[in-house]
């Protein structure tokens, strides 16, 4: 499949998740068709990625002339990429049939429907730089055939499983229930918590249940916790930096009748010296009436407002914390999310490191007053 052919594939795919967001249809079954026409064109742009790489690896055994080792090798990698294809392509049959036994349609919302086919236009991104790196001609100069095919292999293996992870944890959130959204779910990823991420931050929030919540940081996640705090009586107050950010997520939470569950502030951030070093933290006056924090979620500041804009969270909240209180840090892949995080258990002795490589979030757990 060459790259036009890959790019009209990805565009037709997204016209066709467009058209089913944008079909009229019931309030009650909207979420249920949102949620698997997600599920429909991530599982198969999956196949599409490894339809590419898959003909990228027969095109460089035809011209090459390398040895009959080389050949078996290369085969080896075919058979290994045509199996993950197969278990994607079975995984996108069996939603397809439950997708037309609903037989149901759902309610237009052309911001959401917008929201997916950016979605979709991303991944569309990744697979062609990813062709890129391989097919570009000063890299495969300089690359044996079983170099080649390794380096594809391995590429072909991590897009397989992020968007086998992403389908899976989409479906378990939405089969755990207790969501009963009269609006559409807004989308994960991007700046928002991935799947995997949310998942996981809801099994927290359900096992610990906690009396107040901090989120540091508001958007997608809001939505997702607002309606967890409403089915099991928790208050959640969620702050932003910036006006135009927290209308977005109150639009959000007017949407799904939640206004009365979440307290959203604004919290400019301010010039705060801290440890000989400065930082941009949110306003303290947005602060000053919380105590007893039992969970803090810290997804703010963003990066871009200076380095390691979000470690003032545990020194300036420290004695905000409740007993046992647990801190969650999202995007703790990156390396200045991990030196945070090292930080704050070399210099905080009650700090524990908990629920290590479930996803992109650190979890820490106060145990210094048991």
């Amino acid at each position: 499949m060459s790259r036009n052919q890959a790019t009209t594939v990805l565009a037709v795919l997204a016209v066709a998740v467009a058209a089913v967001l944008l079909a009229g249809g019931s309030a009650d079954t909207g979420l249920q068709i949102s949620s698997m026409a997600i599920l429909l064109t991530l599982g198969a742009l999956g196949v599409v990625v490894l339809r590419v790489q898959n003909a990228v690896l027969r095109e460089l055994r035809r011209s090459s002339g390398a040895t009959k080792r080389t050949e078996e090798k290369l085969g080896r990698e075919i058979s290994k990429v045509d199996a993950r294809q197969a278990k994607i392509e079975e995984k996108l049959a069996a939603m397809r049939t439950e997708v037309k036994a609903t037989n149901t349609r759902n309610e237009a919302h052309i911001e959401k429907a917008a929201g997916y086919v950016d979605r979709v236009r991303a991944l569309r991104v990744r697979m062609e730089e990813a062709e890129r790196r391989i097919l570009a001609g000063t890299e495969v100069s300089r690359l044996s055939m079983e170099d080649a095919a390794k380096k594809l292999g391995s590429q072909s293996t991590r897009e397989s499983r992020d968007v086998v992870l992403q389908i899976e944890s989409l479906m378990q959130l939405f089969a755990q229930g207790g969501v009963e959204s009269r609006a559409p779910m807004p989308p994960t990823g991007g700046f928002a918590l991935d799947a995997p991420g949310l998942l996981h931050l809801l099994h927290l929030i359900r096992s610990k249940h906690p009396r107040r919540i901090l989120e540091l940081g508001s958007g997608t996640s809001t939505i997702w916790i607002a309606h967890l705090c409403r089915e099991l009586g928790i208050e959640l107050v969620s702050l932003d930096h910036l006006e135009r950010y927290a209308e977005r997520t109150r639009d959000g939470l007017r949407r799904h009748g939640l206004e009365d569950v979440a307290d959203l502030r604004v919290a400019p951030l301010e010039s705060l010296e801290l440890g000989g070093e400065t930082f941009q933290w949110y306003s303290s006056q947005a602060l000053a009436d919380l105590g007893e924090i039992d969970f803090l979620i810290i997804d703010g500041p963003p990066q871009a407002t200076g380095p390691r804009a979000r470690f003032p969270a545990v020194p300036v909240l420290w004695e905000k914390l409740s007993d046992q209180a647990t801190v969650v840090l999202d995007d703790t892949h990156r390396a200045g999310e991990v030196e945070i995080l090292e930080s704050w258990l070399s210099q905080f002795e009650g700090l524990v490191h908990e629920d290590q490589g479930i996803s992109r979030l650190g979890v820490l757990t106060r145990r210094d007053r048991l």
